[in-house]
């Protein structure tokens, strides 16, 4: 089985927008259940900070349709410890957690590393708090993790050290130091995640097919090949400093794909 557990804490509208990205795309081009997906975003709704006279994000600029991804909870660390456990509990050996984390992030420059920022109250999920979180799930066979939010790289480590699934890949879009950025071209996206996200898809927001290379056997694009793409491709934003990390080397081969994807470990 596979499961995917989507966070945006303090909202914006691009962080909704990207969200409702990710949901299609496990959805519609790699198969998730919707039952095994859970999106934790601001205040538990579409709503976002900011929002002009209350009213929630409605139709998706990608396509112009409706959003489709049903928010579960609000985007804090209780509601995010609720979902893991509630995965755990049905978590087994040969299973796959994909976990996409965007909205904002902040690094105090104190020694102890950067946090995600959540509702209500701008509050810290430290990274320490995070991983200590990640680490109560049960062995599973691949954890693969997409992080949006500025200062992203600063948890690459620590996720990798944390996991315990037997392979484990986390792309960011940031080094620890950095911030992330929104696309130059179209307001409405953070452009790391977009890209990534429409490597793996094969087509970007509005339909248009786009071309990645490195498919695994079953065709899928790898999660390496999605870094690789969304560091380099065309609408990248040449201020994000992309990072990713690998537990074993190899994990970079996995796909999000419904085939149990056997990774090399050397001896």
């Amino acid at each position: 089985m596979r499961y995917a557990i989507l966070f945006s804490g303090m909202s914006f509208r691009r962080h909704v927008n990207g969200l409702e990205f990710c949901y299609r795309t496990l959805v519609d081009h790699l198969g998730f259940a919707t039952d095994n997906i859970r999106v934790l975003s601001y205040d538990g709704s579409l709503h976002a900070f900011g929002d002009q006279g209350g009213d929630p994000c409605g139709i998706w600029p990608g396509d112009g349709t409706p959003h489709r991804m049903v928010v579960n909870a609000e985007g804090s660390r209780a509601a995010f410890q609720h979902a893991l456990r509630a995965i755990g509990e049905k978590l087994a050996p040969d299973d796959q957690l994909f976990i996409n984390t965007t909205g904002h992030g902040g690094h105090n420059g104190d020694g102890r590393g950067p946090h995600l920022l959540t509702y209500p109250y701008c509050e810290r999920y430290k990274r320490l708090e995070f991983c200590a979180d990640l680490a109560t799930l049960p062995t599973h066979r691949s954890l693969v993790v997409l992080m949006a939010q500025c200062f992203s790289g600063g948890f690459n480590r620590a996720v990798v050290d944390a996991s315990r699934a037997a392979a484990t890949f986390i792309a960011s879009a940031t080094s620890e130091t950095r911030q992330s950025f929104m696309s130059f071209d179209d307001g409405n996206w953070d452009s790391f995640q977009r890209n990534w996200i429409a490597a793996l898809a094969g087509r970007d927001v509005n339909g248009a097919a786009i071309e990645a290379t490195g498919r695994a056997k079953s065709g899928r694009i790898t999660v390496g090949e999605a870094f690789r793409y969304a560091s380099t491709c065309r609408g990248s934003n040449p201020y994000d400093s992309p990072e990713f990390a690998t537990s074993p080397d190899s994990a970079g081969e996995m796909t999000l794909g419904e085939e149990t994807t056997t990774i090399s470990v050397a001896a």
